[in-house]
């Protein structure tokens, strides 16, 4: 038994020494050739989706022409259906099923698959000239750009991103970062597009490339996951399970000690 407990600390020992040369991040990251520091990358805009509020706000010089295009209190059934409420920010709008939201006196306008930059433009096209005289300013936001982080971090949890740009080294951030245990080499990212399609991808934060990935930058309702690593994983359900059976094994050798000195006596 003492061997069995000696082995299986040698082997949890060596293991987690394995283990802690990778929780580096972007090892050896300034090995990186400069040529490919110094190239411009730009991450991918990101495309609203069916499920997602929008804030859309008109302004423009005149303002009483644009007004009617931000009402905040929607009374007919059609409209009541997108809006959902709206501020100084602008008026919120839900993209249903189909991929559309209905503004006021346009009615319906597909959104879904269109950057919030397309989708400023394609509504100030559908305004101008057609229903007002000046074209108009139109600022669209996504409002729920929330990723959810899970497993081997200090705060696992949703995270509110208010602007829709965020890299996974900041989003591990805004989560506490990983704890020591948390696997740096094999994060996984599940995304749902667009167009209601999946991806999954596995990080390696160790990698010094990880920083040229097409999905080092977010999108809305990501889900990042951290597994615990072997070491971790072996002290939850292997070391258990022999101190049990070292317990139970001593209880039991104390009982029959105990018996053998009872039974001696007579």
């Amino acid at each position: 038994m003492r061997k069995t407990l000696i082995l299986s600390f040698v082997v949890l020992s060596l293991s987690s020494c394995k283990e802690a040369r990778n929780v580096i991040y972007l090892k050896e990251a300034e090995t990186l050739p400069v040529e490919l520091l110094q190239q411009k990358t730009e991450p991918a805009d990101v495309k609203i989706a069916v499920g997602d509020e929008l804030s859309i706000k008109i302004e423009s010089d005149d303002q009483e022409a644009v007004a009617a295009f931000n009402r905040q209190n929607i009374s007919s059934d059609a409209l009541s259906s997108s809006a959902v409420g709206g501020g100084s920010e602008g008026s919120m709008y839900n993209v249903d099923n189909d991929g559309n939201i209905v503004l006021p006196v346009i009615g319906k306008v597909s959104v879904s698959g269109l950057t919030r930059f397309d989708a400023e433009r394609l509504i100030a096209s559908l305004l101008y000239p057609q229903y007002v005289n000046q074209e108009p300013v139109v600022t669209v936001r996504i409002t729920n750009f929330r990723i959810t982080v899970l497993g081997d971090v200090s705060s696992p949890g949703v995270i509110e991103v208010k602007e829709d740009r965020i890299n996974i080294l900041e989003l591990l951030a805004k989560a506490g970062d990983l704890t020591i245990t948390g696997r740096r080499d094999n994060v996984l990212l599940i995304r749902t597009n667009a167009d209601g399609t999946r991806e999954i991808f596995r990080y390696d934060l160790n990698d010094k490339y990880l920083l040229f990935s097409p999905y080092y930058y977010l999108r809305q309702n990501d889900i990042v996951y951290v597994e615990q690593n072997r070491s971790k994983a072996r002290s939850a359900f292997i070391i258990p399970s022999v101190v049990t059976f070292a317990v139970g094994l001593v209880s039991t050798s104390v009982s029959i000690a105990n018996l053998v000195v009872t039974l001696s006596r007579y």
